[in-house]
Parts: C-alpha cells; sequence; structure tokens
C-alpha cells in the first residue's frame, strides 16, 4: 500500500515537472532574449524596436490564452493540453532555431506563447486539483519557481549564450528539452476530473482577446520613445470600450469565460493585489540589476549572470521551503515576514550607495523575501474559494502574473531611460533612474505589507465568499 502511495506521488511530482518546464522555458528565453537584443539588432539589421516584438508578440499570445484556462480544463483532458503545448513549443523552437529571417523568428516566438498561454495555468491547475491539501504548499512553492527563478536564469543563459555562442544556440539548446519533458509528461499526467462539452463564447472571447491585447500594448508602449500621443489613446479608448462589452456580454452568460465575480471578494482581491505588487517588484528587480550592473559598472553580459546566480539559487530553495513552512504552520508566518523582509531591503537599498557587492545583496536579499511570500499568497488566496471557482481564480492569478510583469519592466525601463536624456548622460542617468526606482520599490514593498495584514488580520472576512 506506501508503495503504491509513493508511486502514485512520484507520478504527480513528474506530472507537475513536465508541464512547469514548459512555463519554465518559456520565461528564460523571453528574459534571455534581453540580453541578446544588440546581437539581433546587428544580425537582422533592424532597430531594436522591431526586435522587441520577439517579446512582445510572445507576450500578447500568452496572456490572450491564459485567461481561458478554466474553460480548457472544463473542455479537455490535461494530458491533451500538454500535448497542444509541447508541439505548439517544439515547432516554435524549432522554426526560431533554423531561420534566418526576422519573421521567421517571430512565428516561432509566437508558437512559442501559444505554449506557455496553456501550460502556466494548466501546472497550478493540477497542483491544486490533484495535490492532497497538506502539501499543496509545499507543490505551489515548486510551481511558483517557474515564475519566480526563470526570469533570474534568463539573464544568465543569455549572457552565456552572447559570450559563447551564435543566438541561434538560445533555441537549438532546448529542443533535447522539450522533447525530454514531453515524453515524461506522457509517462505520468493522469486525469482526475471529468471532463465535458462546454461552448465557447466566442463574442466575448474576441472582446476579451482585443482588450488583453490593447491594454498590454499600451503598457510596452510607454518604452518606445516613437510612440505618439494618438496610439496611446487609440490603445486606452479601445481597452476600455471592449472591455466594457466584455462584461456586459459576460453579464447574461451561464458559461463564463471567467468568474468575474470573484473580485467581489475583499479578501480575494486584497491578495491578488499583493500578489501583482511582488510580481511587479521582481521583474522591476530582474531588468534594473542586470542593466544596471553593465550600464554603471561596466560589467560583461556573461558575468553579470553569474553575479545574479545566487539570487537565483536562493529563489530555488527557499520557494520549496517556504511552501513546506505553509503547511506546517500558519499562512501569516510565511507571507508577512517575506513581505517585511522585501521592505527591509529596499530601505536599506535607498540608504545606501550603489555598488557591485551592494546590489547583489540587495537582489538576494529581495529574492529571500520574494520566497516566502509569493507563491504562499496565491496557495492562500485559492485555498480560500469554493472547488468551483478555484480554475477560475487560477486563470485570473496567472493573467495578472504576466500583466504585472509588463508593467514593471515597463515603468522602471522607462524612468531610466527618461533620467539618461534629463540628465545627457546614460551613467549619471542610469545612476538617477536606479535610485528613483528603489525608492518606489519600497513605498510598493510597504502598501504590500498592509495589503497583506489587512487581508490576513481575521480568519473570515464579513462579506466575502468563502
Amino acid at each position: 500500500m506506501q508503495f503504491l502511495v509513493q508511486e502514485k506521488h512520484n507520478k504527480l511530482l513528474s506530472a507537475i515537472i513536465s508541464i512547469g518546464l514548459l512555463s519554465f522555458l518559456g520565461i528564460v528565453v523571453e528574459t534571455a532574449l534581453n540580453i541578446t537584443f544588440p546581437q539581433l539588432t546587428t544580425y537582422f539589421s533592424i532597430p531594436i524596436s522591431q526586435v522587441q516584438w520577439l517579446t512582445t508578440g510572445y507576450m500578447l499570445v500568452s496572456t490572450s490564452l491564459i485567461p481561458l484556462g478554466s474553460f480548457f480544463l472544463r473542455r479537455f483532458r490535461v494530458v491533451t493540453l500538454f500535448r497542444v503545448s509541447c508541439l505548439s513549443f517544439l515547432v516554435g523552437t524549432l522554426i526560431a532555431s533554423f531561420s534566418n529571417s526576422f519573421n521567421l523568428v517571430l512565428l516561432g516566438r509566437l508558437c512559442q506563447g501559444i505554449a506557455d498561454g496553456i501550460a502556466l495555468p494548466l501546472m497550478f491547475a493540477v497542483i491544486l486539483d490533484q495535490v492532497p491539501k497538506k502539501k499543496v504548499g509545499t507543490f505551489m512553492g515548486l510551481g511558483s519557481l517557474v515564475i519566480a527563478f526563470a526570469p533570474a536564469v534568463g539573464p544568465i543563459y543569455g549572457g552565456i549564450i552572447q559570450d559563447t555562442f551564435n543566438w541561434h544556440f538560445l533555441f537549438i539548446i532546448l529542443i533535447p528539452i522539450i522533447m525530454v519533458t514531453w515524453l515524461l509528461g506522457e509517462l505520468s499526467i493522469e486525469q482526475s476530473s471529468p471532463v465535458h462539452y462546454v461552448p465557447f463564447d466566442v463574442r466575448g472571447g474576441i472582446f476579451l482577446a482585443i482588450f488583453l491585447t490593447t491594454t498590454l500594448m499600451f503598457i510596452v508602449n510607454l518604452t518606445a520613445n516613437s510612440s505618439s500621443f494618438k496610439l496611446y489613446l487609440f490603445l486606452l479608448g479601445t481597452a476600455f470600450f471592449s472591455g466594457l462589452l466584455f462584461l456586459l456580454n459576460e453579464k447574461h452568460k451561464s458559461h463564463k469565460l471567467l468568474e468575474l465575480s470573484l473580485f467581489k471578494n475583499k479578501r480575494f482581491l486584497q491578495l491578488l493585489s499583493a500578489f501583482f505588487l511582488l510580481q511587479f517588484s521582481s521583474l522591476s528587480m530582474s531588468y534594473l540589476i542586470p542593466n544596471v550592473l553593465q550600464i554603471l559598472f561596466a560589467q560583461s553580459p556573461g558575468l553579470v549572470g553569474f553575479l545574479i546566480a545566487p539570487a537565483a539559487v536562493i529563489d530555488a530553495v527557499l520557494s520549496v521551503v517556504a511552501g513546506i513552512i505553509y503547511d506546517k504552520t500558519a499562512p501569516r508566518l510565511p507571507i508577512i515576514s517575506g513581505c517585511i523582509i522585501i521592505g527591509l531591503t529596499f530601505l536599506g537599498a535607498n540608504l545606501f550607495t550603489p555598488s557591485i557587492g551592494g546590489l547583489v545583496l540587495i537582489y538576494m536579499l529581495f529574492m529571500v523575501g520574494l520566497s516566502f511570500s509569493y507563491s504562499n499568497i496565491m496557495t492562500y488566496s485559492l485555498s480560500q474559494l469554493p472547488a468551483g471557482l478555484v480554475n477560475d481564480g487560477n486563470s485570473i492569478y496567472m493573467t495578472v502574473q504576466a500583466y504585472s510583469g509588463a508593467v514593471g519592466i515597463a515603468i522602471s525601463s522607462s524612468i531610466v531611460s527618461l533620467l539618461q536624456k534629463q540628465q545627457g548622460s546614460v551613467i549619471s542617468g542610469t545612476k538617477w533612474g536606479l535610485a528613483i526606482n528603489f525608492l518606489i520599490l519600497f513605498f510598493v514593498a510597504v502598501f504590500t505589507i498592509s495589503l497583506c495584514l489587512i487581508a490576513l488580520r481575521n480568519k473570515v472576512i464579513k462579506g466575502d465568499k468563502e
């Protein structure tokens, strides 16, 4: 009997790892490409604003699919979704690996975006559906490695590729990993919940896709100096009206794409906001630290990768440890302590003069706090929902995760770019941009602590749909 239980546990762990690896690889490539942008602009003889579509296009596709995760799980078997994800990621990687045309590489990235849009919510859905409640914190910590660990690994991977190989190897190296991942999933993924035919709301899907893409385009274009006021106005107007039409459309539907009534749950909304702010801070830091080390301290991309590696290792180890602590103690302990560590880290960052060692230490301490709080916020928030709404809550969290990262990079990079222009010096502007970003991140951390304290102050909040 014990053997059968252990075998089931191992299969479940293998299933989660196989699904998670697809999302992990997608995010690693996304952040690694940022390092290789200068090489790609030279190779294709195009401006960096065009090269950025390799990241923007990927984000547009994945974020359009993530909110549909709840519908996919009701309609299709887990292994079917996994196969589609593997196939699209493999096809996209093969196209990008052996193409010398920018348009074909972009097509490959769009295929990879399809894979990530399916796999990311699928991984957490499997954890929440199949893992015993007493171990869900541990497994959610393992799953959070995909979101929190991958952005730290990406610059390391991209730096090594840029210093050692041709940019094609950024994709070529992934091919055998994808094939092994596919095989692992085929051998381990099991279905625990029945599926049934659910009609797809085409009109609602179109409205939602337009809202998500125009909103994301607006966020991304904040960093584009060539963008005009008319474009901003068009994107905002389109996002507003498509969002309004989606809300009106969903109001009278029996089969909803997303259960928007979750936003009436105060605790859910408070913890979702805290989750947003932590991911905002994470992606801001993943942009700031590598770029400041390169610009301000003239470190090579490869060396920068190794300098931030300790932070990535800390995040990998402590995410699982934090999950175990969540399972063994009250949720308040890892969540609040993690947020406080982040707040103290940014307080220290504002008090000391930047240095190579100082920035590396700040990033490490930030990762300690993030590991303890990030995935546990999501775990606790979803655990408070009725079983029938967990997949909807999961899809909302994954959508917010994608958007908060985009907002973090857009705002942090815009501040640095603006200060570089105002100061008339890249070095001086970067230094001031870093200082202002650290100040903003400190206030973000204080607000995050407040949200978590309010959300966790009592076991039940009056008016919540627990």
